[in-house]
């Protein structure tokens, strides 16, 4: 039976295509690497020593969606990057939102 447990730490943001790619290489990449490149993130704690990461951000269209409700706001994106127990990547997804 897998145990879930969320910490989250400051608000983080999603990075862009370019830094995921060159900051998360799948079987290399550690936690200590990843919070140095990327910074905080919101912490799920699986399977004793399983952990996923998750950075999202508000997409915006204009600077006055920021604020107010309209149809400029683009959705959300999220990179979730899971770690095996010695604290290495062992996959990630990114979720862009519908265009």
């Amino acid at each position: 039976m897998a145990v879930c447990s969320a910490s989250e730490y400051t608000v983080n943001r999603a990075p862009a295509d370019g830094a995921i790619y060159k900051n998360i290489t799948v079987g290399k990449t550690t936690r200590l690497d990843l919070d140095a490149a990327l910074g905080s993130a919101t912490v799920v704690k699986l399977d004793p020593g399983y952990e996923v990461w998750v950075y999202k951000n508000q997409l915006q269209g204009s600077s006055a969606s920021r604020f107010l409700p309209l149809p400029g706001a683009k959705g959300t994106r999220e990179v979730a990057v899971m770690f095996d127990r010695a604290g290495v990547v062992r996959k990630f997804r990114i979720h862009e939102p519908r265009k």
